[in-house]
């Protein structure tokens, strides 16, 4: 397919894995423009591929830009703007990327070979220069090998990144010390680990603490919630109720006797 076109500034041309490819897949790009470069995608050297198949690797898609010159470095991506970088320094458990469509920054080392491949109207096979991108068995095989982690490759990550957390532990004490230091003024920054001051705990204090405990498990308790608990709170108000029937009668009968009348 040598007749190219362009959907939203963006020129599509075939990927092909090798020459003798039936259903080739279609890829498209321009020259990435933002307002603020970096310098892993520099300006004017960087060339901004989408719609790139999950089967397509780094050297792959240098042998298929080889007809516009050097390929200095190639980033991956799953959105634009956010390249995909290697997070073994920071965590010691390996992610398994799913496959999926990406996108690509091409970075030339001059700016004239970026011209060179917006004016390409054909991409050579990725698969050349001694290099062939593996399918079926193969891929299959190569896939499961890589996700065995040997146990010598995880200790050198969990070392390594014991090391980045001691190191960044360290520094946050230092910080929050410093904080807690006066300033010029007078002023002390309150933190987050600020010690606690304690009380002395008197023996005052130490029967209103029990007394707030025991007035806490009061409430806590479950009161006339079961039948018999109900039952015997009614057999004991029962009682108290004939316990003071007969106080109160005997108080009475002690009030009449000492208001009798007595004339003489």
């Amino acid at each position: 397919m040598k007749t190219t076109k362009k959907t939203h500034q963006f020129k599509a041309l075939e990927l092909k894995v090798n020459e003798n490819s039936v259903s080739p897949h279609v890829i498209y790009f321009k020259e990435h423009s933002v307002r603020e470069h970096t310098k892993d995608k520099p300006s004017g050297r960087t060339l901004f591929i989408v719609n790139v198949p999950p089967y397509a690797d780094e050297k792959g898609l240098i042998n298929a830009f080889s007809a516009a010159g050097t390929v200095q470095s190639v980033l991956f991506s799953t959105s634009p703007n956010t390249v995909s970088t290697d997070t073994n320094s920071l965590t010691f458990i390996k992610e398994i990327e799913k496959p999926s469509f990406k996108i690509c920054y091409l970075i030339f080392k001059k700016v004239a070979e970026l011209d060179k491949a917006l004016k390409l109207t054909q991409l050579n096979p990725m698969n050349a220069n001694g290099h062939e991108i593996k399918v079926g068995m193969k891929k299959w095989r190569e896939e499961y090998n890589n996700s065995i982690e040997q146990p010598k490759v995880i200790k050198e990550r969990i070392e390594a990144f014991m090391k980045d957390h001691d190191k960044k532990t360290e520094l946050e004490e230092k910080q929050e010390k410093q904080l807690e230091q006066e300033d010029n003024e007078g002023w002390v920054t309150v933190t987050k680990k600020g010690k606690v001051q304690s009380f002395a705990r008197t023996e005052k204090v130490e029967s209103r603490i029990m007394a707030k405990e025991e007035r806490n498990k009061k409430r806590k308790e479950l009161k006339n919630f079961y039948t018999f608990q109900i039952r015997e709170s009614k057999m004991k108000h029962i009682v108290a109720l004939r316990q003071k029937f007969e106080e109160d009668k005997k108080k009475i009968a002690q009030i009449k006797q000492s208001r009798r009348f007595k004339p003489f």
